[in-house]
């Protein structure tokens, strides 16, 4: 998106924690937390072209943190 139409991008992602549970609860939580954790790294992290990003949650307590590692979001 930022080559298309040259600009950095802003990432809005709502209840990035409803999967986490799903995961959970149908036994696959280890595999989802590995998925999220290089897809936040990603988009989060190292991305040059992530102007700002908001993520909200809807559960009150996660199990395992999936931002280890994912400190300094708001560099700009």
């Amino acid at each position: 998106m930022a080559d298309h139409y040259g600009t950095k991008v802003l990432i809005l992602l709502d209840e990035y924690d409803v999967p986490l549970d799903k995961a959970y609860i149908s036994v696959y939580y280890e595999k989802m937390v590995d998925f999220l954790r290089g897809s936040f790294g990603s988009a989060f992290k190292t991305n040059k072209n992530l102007l700002f990003a908001v993520l909200t949650g809807c559960m009150r307590v996660s199990k395992e943190s999936i931002f280890t590692g994912n400190n300094y979001f708001f560099l700009w």
